[in-house]
């Protein structure tokens, strides 16, 4: 840790503990010199801590009664605190009562980011929120529940009995995965894909299915499918973009001798990482499976044709 962190932490906590802190006082316990103060304390009103001159006490303070947060809540976690906040509270007003609970428990201000940190998150719709809690209960309760679904792509709505084991946030949308006696399988249902929910008064035994094994095999958030390798090679140029991060668990990286990189995936079916491939076009080339590429190679003639025309 360096040493301009030890001294802006100093700063804070002599400021969280009521110490009369002046520029002068900080000049001999930090041994630095007045501009240098000056500087650590414009960093920290910089970061989002409301620090300001109090005439009356001839001392820097904290504004609003402002408090890091109890002994065993450090700075970090008060900022990680902040960023929850600021992240799950688009999930619904219920999670940020909850999160606001949890602030009044551990005795800290309410937690708003500096400025200079930016998260951007769609806020759940009123409807998908009330569904969330809705299912959760019959969750929690192994309660049947009947729904009429809009299939994305036909926009056929269908009603449907549902067994539900749980729920999944991926790609931005809240999902539902359990097993539907229409299709007599496990499906995925998309939370803002239903149109009316209501919750039965029958209960069901639930099968052992494990969230984490289902969710691992998947690529994005397509579960359904059979196990299968998928093999893609990128051209030089998006090399980096490609490596920025792990896409899936199961991921493998070669490089090959024209400068091109090699990905393998394990993954329950194609349609999840079709989508994502094509987010790469024209630098990705599909190798494996071969039904995989050709379906693409049949799509991308189709809509080539109507540019053509």
């Amino acid at each position: 840790m360096s040493y301009k962190f030890d001294s802006l932490m100093t700063i804070l906590r002599k400021l969280d503990g009521k110490d009369k802190v002046t520029v002068y006082s900080l000049m001999d316990d930090l041994e630095m010199s007045e501009r240098t103060v000056y500087r650590y304390i414009q960093t920290l009103q910089v970061a989002g801590f409301p620090i300001h001159f109090d005439r009356t006490k001839d001392s820097y303070v904290f504004s609003e009664n402002f408090k890091l947060g109890k002994p065993d809540i450090t700075v970090e976690e008060t900022l990680a605190l902040g960023l929850a906040k600021k992240l799950l509270g688009n999930f619904g007003t219920g999670m940020e009562a909850s999160l606001s609970r949890i602030e009044e428990k551990l005795s800290v201000k309410e937690q708003i980011l500096p400025k200079h940190i930016v998260l951007k998150a769609e806020k759940l719709s009123p409807l998908v929120e009330g569904y969330l809690g809705t299912i959760y209960q019959a969750i929690k309760n192994f309660q049947r529940i009947k729904l009429t679904y809009r299939a994305l792509y036909s926009d056929k709505e269908t009603e449907r009995k549902i067994d539900p084991y749980y729920l999944f946030f991926q790609d931005d949308f809240w999902h539902l995965r359990g097993y539907c006696h229409l299709r007599e399988e496990l499906r995925t249902f998309a939370l803002d894909r239903i149109v009316s929910l209501k919750v039965l008064k029958e209960h069901f035994i639930p099968k052992g299915i494990s969230s984490e094994d289902e969710l691992s095999g998947a690529f994005g958030n397509m579960l359904d499918g059979e196990p299968v390798e998928v093999i893609l090679r990128f051209d030089p140029e998006i090399k980096p973009q490609i490596l920025r991060k792990k896409w899936h668990q199961s991921q493998q990286e070669k490089d090959l001798k024209d400068g091109k990189i090699e990905l393998r995936f394990k993954i329950n079916g194609t349609e999840g990482i079709k989508q994502w491939i094509y987010r790469w076009i024209p630098y990705v080339e599909v190798v494996e499976p071969r039904e995989l590429r050709d379906e693409i190679r049949s799509e991308l003639k189709e809509a080539t044709n109507k540019f053509v025309k």
